[in-house]
This record gives C-alpha cells, sequence and structure tokens, in this order.
C-alpha cells in the first residue's frame, strides 16, 4: 500500500513502514497436552504468550480463553507478556480432544489438548 501526498500541486509517494515491528501475535502452550478425563480434578496450564512485534504486550492486558471440553479459566491478564489459565478435565470418562482458544485483543490461537483415559499395566 502507498500513499499519496499531494502539496501545493506536487506530488510524491511514501512506501509504507513496516508493520512487524507493531504486530500483535498469541502463540498457545499447553503443560501437559494430555490429561486424564476420569479425574475431574485433573488440570494443565494453557499458557498465552502475547507480543507485540519483538516485545510482550503491556503488563494486565486481557486474554480471553475458552474450550470445547472441560472447563478453563475465562480470562487471564498478562505480566511480561503472560496469561495464564487453568483446564479442569470434564471427569466424565469420555475420552476426546478438546480445542483451546485464546484471544487478546483482536488476535486469537488455538491449541488440541487431549482428554485420555489413563492406562496402567498391571505387574
Amino acid at each position: 500500500m502507498w500513499t499519496v501526498l499531494a502539496a501545493a500541486g506536487c506530488a510524491f509517494s511514501v512506501a509504507p513502514t513496516s508493520s512487524e515491528d507493531n504486530e500483535l501475535t498469541v502463540e498457545l502452550n499447553a503443560y501437559p497436552a494430555r490429561i486424564s478425563v476420569e479425574d475431574s480434578t485433573a488440570t494443565g496450564e494453557v499458557w498465552a504468550t502475547v507480543r507485540m512485534g519483538d516485545s510482550p504486550v503491556k503488563d494486565n492486558t486481557i486474554v480471553k480463553f475458552a474450550t470445547t471440553a472441560g472447563t478453563i479459566t475465562s480470562e487471564s491478564q498478562t505480566i511480561d507478556g503472560l496469561a495464564v489459565a487453568i483446564l479442569t478435565s470434564p471427569g466424565d470418562n469420555h475420552p476426546r480432544q478438546a480445542e483451546i482458544v485464546a484471544q487478546a485483543i483482536t488476535v486469537r490461537d488455538s491449541i488440541d489438548v487431549d482428554f485420555i483415559i489413563d492406562v496402567q499395566a498391571d505387574f
């Protein structure tokens, strides 16, 4: 995109500045990536790293979370660009994959977490 400016009958163009330094990003990670579906108290953490270009966003930026299975902290605030939510198992013995979505300002990311049945071998 080019901007054309006209001044006193003379036109000149200005190349756009790089928007990469101002690009908002959200990156999700889940710890662990698999949670027992048998235990309704089993939890994991979902970390949202929010950056503006190469720098963390300002502290107290709100990140909203949602999940397709189990429950999750509905919102968290960033500290040094990191917001953490707690994902809790549905505890219903129905293994499935949950999609977790997080949104900061207008940018979203998603990650999948597996709710599994723990299989322990008898020795």
